[in-house]
């Protein structure tokens, strides 16, 4: 496990705090592993503990009455899973899951909730990230609502380093909001076109200007 001041320092919003800040949460800080495929919360829980991934990659997402899944967002290293509601004290409004075997640094919701009471700059921090995450999700949504799965598919390849393991399709379809069926579509069309490259699940090689021009 990372040195949780040390994580701490590196992850927003609390690369901000002050120095005895950081050391109080890292007194009380705990890790956690999850394997891939496992939750880490539900709809409803409590919220009592923030999580911040150390490595690996956590999945947000929400459920449709029909059993279809959005994905809200990815939780990759250096960053705290569900910040607002941590603060905020409500239960969980969304599930997540590791999408990877995944490391995770855990905080006391309450101890939380203090410091930010305590520090002004560890405060101005956490509105900063908040806002940077409300701009992210509204990004997401123009890009759900205005372009199509083929375009959102070529953002989703031009973001990523590789090699890339791929997701599943079916949670590759969740995070494209779209379903399983059309991200195989999709995914193979790139491959016959010489846009993509691949060894099994892993995309080793990107046409990246023949995916910009599709986005």
């Amino acid at each position: 496990m990372p040195d949780a001041l040390s994580l701490l320092r590196r992850t927003p919003p609390f690369s901000g705090a002050a120095p005895g800040t950081l050391a109080a949460l890292a007194g009380q800080a705990a890790p956690l592993t999850l394997a891939r495929g496992q939750p880490l919360f539900r709809v409803g829980d409590p919220v009592d503990t923030l999580f911040i991934v150390a490595d690996g990659s956590v999945r947000v997402y929400v459920v449709g009455a029909g059993g279809r899944e959005l994905t809200l967002r990815l939780d990759g290293a250096h960053q705290p899973v569900e910040l607002a509601a941590a603060l905020g004290g409500q239960a969980q409004t969304a599930h997540a899951q590791a999408l990877t075997p995944t490391l995770l640094l855990t905080l006391p919701a309450l101890a939380l909730t203090r410091e930010v009471t305590r520090d002004p700059a560890l405060a101005a921090s956490a509105l900063r990230h908040l806002a940077r995450r409300a701009a992210d999700s509204q990004r997401r949504l123009e890009a759900l609502v205005l372009s199509g799965v083929g375009e959102r598919l070529c953002t989703y390849l031009l973001a990523c380093a590789l090699p890339h393991p791929l997701p599943t399709n079916s949670e590759l379809a969740a995070l494209l909001g779209t379903v399983p069926e059309i991200v195989s579509r999709k995914l193979g069309e790139l491959y016959r076109l010489g846009l993509i490259q691949w060894q099994g699940r892993t995309v080793t090689a990107l046409d990246r200007a023949g995916l910009t021009e599709r986005t």
